[in-house]
């Protein structure tokens, strides 16, 4: 390695925070370089710190779907929810810390009860059109997600607003049909996003109030975005233009961050993780989540209607060896619950899960499907690692004679094709602050995007109570009564929890892990700029 590139490989060890400066500069001085060429590389990096307007941030994801669209009770994916960030804001937002932060709201209050919560919205906002933001945006755009034949996926936890009452231009109530102490995380959701009152048709360039403003937005072909530079924030946006592009299969992804013809990677492969790291140009976005890769079992059709068959399955998934070797370390194992080991409403009282061919054996042959083929679908669209997940399920459950057939579909119509379609298939789900919100939209018997087709009265009725419980350890025995219903009887499986792992090309900066969701929650768009 020349003085060069020992310099270069130094400075950029730097300006990734993987060296600190005192090393830099001890490093630097070890291999002969010179006091100034130190101090000016030291200088570098702090203007490297201050966010520069200009360029353009072209993010390369998984599927470009026809289903996409900037309605947010319409949102159909990751990239879908990633792209109607770019547009438009939400009520609430969700800081590092994963607690609530004002956003479109500069404060809230609830009564005694937590059934009637009073939100203050900012003055100084306005969409893209020019007309201003205010009170009307806000009860249109909540109530989008519960009016009759809403096919929302947030209408099972927004049916719990009964009212919304105007208080003034900027003031807004919300009624709750029952007490709920952590309604201002439901508002963080990722599909609560605040639209223009009256607004139906999202086609062509609706006007939003985010920082990027619409030039072509074509479903499962063209998403072109400009920056508003009107918008009301304080940390961007700082790109003049902001596209997104689809490739479907991993490696070309990764090809194409590597090359520069895509700058951020929305979802790595992990199997990928040492050629970003050693490429010199890449960058990691790395976040520990409580965001998960699972199995769709549904219970209201064959084979999967029969729990020997689930617990067949939930006893030949070799958990380990997934986080292990698929998740390459950068994530945890599951317990067939959504409920991630770092969230306080975890029930660990409910015994493990370990990889069992005996087992697995045992249930397969109550079933009579003993080495009988069975068609699961796979792929990396649910997320990274998700098709490898399956395949390696693949090869574990041979060991309990159990005849796994993985097919792998097109990426462009895995949602609308396979998922709630089919049987059984790989399914993935970004992390939520507290259980009601993803216990309410995937697992409550009415629920749109209930994938396994959950029915059970007695955790609807739980998950409605706990809602509305405000001492917490009343509240998690509640939770952790529907953790065991679903780890004993569900069709959910857990393959394994996940890291957000996304990449970027080192010249963007700005763009921060968040353990909320992908490219900073989903908003790293916003933040980032080009160090050009």
């Amino acid at each position: 390695m020349s003085d060069k590139q020992l310099n270069d490989y130094l400075y950029q060890q730097y300006i990734r925070n993987r060296i600190s400066r005192r090393k830099f500069m001890g490093s630097m001085a070890a291999v002969g370089a010179s006091a100034t060429l130190i101090s000016s590389l030291v200088a570098k990096r702090a203007t490297a710190a201050t966010p520069k307007k200009g360029g353009r941030l072209v993010i390369g994801i998984n599927a470009a779907q026809a289903q996409d669209s900037l309605d947010p009770t319409k949102y159909y994916s990751t990239p879908n929810i990633q792209m109607g960030y770019s547009v438009h804001d939400s009520l609430v937002n969700r800081g590092p810390d994963l607690q609530p932060i004002p956003w479109l709201a500069t404060h809230w209050e609830a009564n005694s009860t937590a059934q009637q919560w009073v939100f203050d919205l900012r003055t100084d906002v306005e969409f893209h059109d020019g007309s201003k933001f205010g009170a009307d945006d806000v009860i249109y755009s909540m109530s989008r997600h519960t009016i009759e034949g809403s096919e929302s996926p947030a209408k099972a936890y927004m049916g719990q607003i009964q009212s919304i009452d105007k208080l003034s231009e900027h003031q807004v109530r919300f009624n709750l049909v029952a007490p709920n102490a952590d309604f201002p995380m439901v508002l963080t959701d990722t599909r609560v996003h605040v639209t223009k009152a009256g607004m139906e048709d999202f086609t062509g360039q609706p006007a939003g109030t985010g920082p990027f403003k619409v030039v072509e937005f074509t479903p499962g072909t063209r998403y072109v975005f400009e920056r508003n530079d009107n918008y009301w924030g304080d940390d961007g946006p700082y790109v003049d233009e902001l596209e997104y592009i689809g490739i479907g299969d991993p490696t070309a992804r990764i090809n194409a961050l590597i090359a520069g013809d895509i700058n951020v990677l929305l979802q790595l492969d992990q199997k990928a993780l040492r050629l970003i790291e050693n490429s010199g140009a890449t960058q990691l976005i790395n976040a520990p989540s409580g965001a998960f890769l699972n199995l769709a079992l549904m219970v209201d059709r064959e084979p999967t209607n029969n729990n020997d068959v689930r617990l067949a399955i939930k006893h030949a998934v070799d958990r380990e060896g997934i986080r292990d070797n698929v998740l390459k370390g950068l994530g945890s194992i599951g317990n067939d619950h959504p409920i991630a080991p770092i969230d306080p409403y975890y029930n660990a009282e409910i015994p493990q899960r370990v990889y069992d061919p005996d087992k697995a054996n045992f249930h397969i042959k109550k079933a009579g499907l003993e080495n009988a083929p069975i068609d699961f679908y796979g792929s990396d669209v649910p997320g990274s690692g998700g098709l490898a997940a399956a395949q390696h399920l693949q090869q574990s459950a041979k060991a309990a004679g159990i005849d796994l057939n993985v097919i792998n579909p097109p990426a462009d119509s895995y949602w609308s094709q396979v998922w709630i379609q089919k049987p059984i298939c790989v399914s993935g789900w970004d992390a939520r602050p507290v259980p009601d919100l993803i216990l309410a939209i995937a697992f409550q018997s009415e629920a749109s995007y209930n994938e396994t087709k959950w029915n059970n009265e007695s955790f609807d009725k739980l998950m409605v109570e706990a809602r509305g419980t405000i001492d917490f350890a009343k509240r998690k025995e509640m939770y952790d009564e529907m953790q065991l219903m679903l780890h004993d009887n569900g069709g959910h499986v857990t393959l394994g929890f996940r890291n957000y792992v996304d990449a970027a090309r080192t010249e963007v900066q700005g763009i921060t892990p968040h353990g909320s969701g992908p490219i900073g929650f989903y908003q790293g768009q916003r933040t980032a700029w080009i160090d050009a």
